[in-house]
C-alpha cells in the first residue's frame, strides 16, 4: 500500500506514509461512531423487551447484546427482530393494548434486506425502526410497563411467579402486591 502512494507522490514515502495513516484513522472514526450508533440501538432494543412482562418475551433483554458478535451479530439482528415482533404482539394482546398489525416485522426485513441492496435505503429503514421501537418502548412503559430496578439486579431472568394460593409460605411477612400482570381484573 505503501509503494501505490509512494508512486503517487513521485517518491516521496514519508508523505505517502502520513496519507495511509490518515486514512486509517479516518476508518477507525467511522468504526467508532458505526459502533456507538449499534451500542445505542441494542440499549433500545433491550429497554423495548425489558418493558414487555418475562411471560411474553421470546428473548432476555441481555441477549440483545449477541448482536455485536461480528457476523453472527447480523444472524442474530435477524432473530432479534422476529423475537421482538412476536413478543411486542403478546404483549399488546396480554395488556388489551390495539396495535399495529406486524409491530414492526416488515421494516425490520426491509431493514435487513435493503443491507444487501442499498446502503442509503437499509439506513432510512434502520432509522424508521429505531423509531418504531423506541417509540413501543414508549408505550408499554407508558400503560404500566414491566421494567422497574429491581429487575435488572436479577440478570434479566423471568421472576418465578406464585399464585396467591401458595401455602409453602411458612413466613407471615406481607406480600407485594404485583403491577399488572395479577391485578389485571381489578382494574376492569
Amino acid at each position: 500500500m505503501f509503494a501505490l502512494f509512494a508512486q503517487q507522490q513521485k517518491g516521496d514515502p514519508a508523505a505517502a506514509a502520513g496519507l495511509a495513516v490518515g486514512i486509517l484513522i479516518f476508518y477507525a472514526v467511522i468504526i467508532l461512531i458505526a459502533i456507538g450508533i449499534q451500542v445505542m440501538f441494542l440499549l433500545s432494543m433491550s429497554k423495548c423487551f425489558k418493558a414487555i412482562s418475562p411471560r411474553n418475551r421470546q428473548m432476555q433483554p441481555g441477549q440483545v447484546w449477541l448482536a455485536l458478535i461480528p457476523l453472527f451479530g447480523f444472524v442474530w439482528t435477524i432473530i432479534m427482530i422476529l423475537k421482538l415482533s412476536d413478543s411486542l404482539r403478546d404483549e399488546y394482546d396480554d395488556r388489551g393494548i390495539r396495535g399495529d398489525g406486524d409491530f414492526g416485522k416488515t421494516l425490520g426485513i426491509v431493514y435487513i434486506v435493503s443491507s444487501f441492496i442499498c446502503g442509503p435505503v437499509a439506513l432510512i429503514t434502520f432509522i424508521m425502526y429505531w423509531i418504531k421501537v423506541a417509540g413501543y418502548s414508549k408505550q408499554l412503559l407508558s400503560r404500566g410497563g414491566y421494567a422497574d430496578d429491581d429487575d435488572e439486579d436479577e440478570d434479566d431472568r423471568p421472576r418465578k411467579r406464585r399464585s396467591r394460593d401458595d401455602d409453602d409460605d411458612d413466613d407471615d411477612r406481607p406480600r407485594k402486591r404485583r403491577r399488572r400482570d395479577e391485578d389485571d381484573d381489578d382494574d376492569e
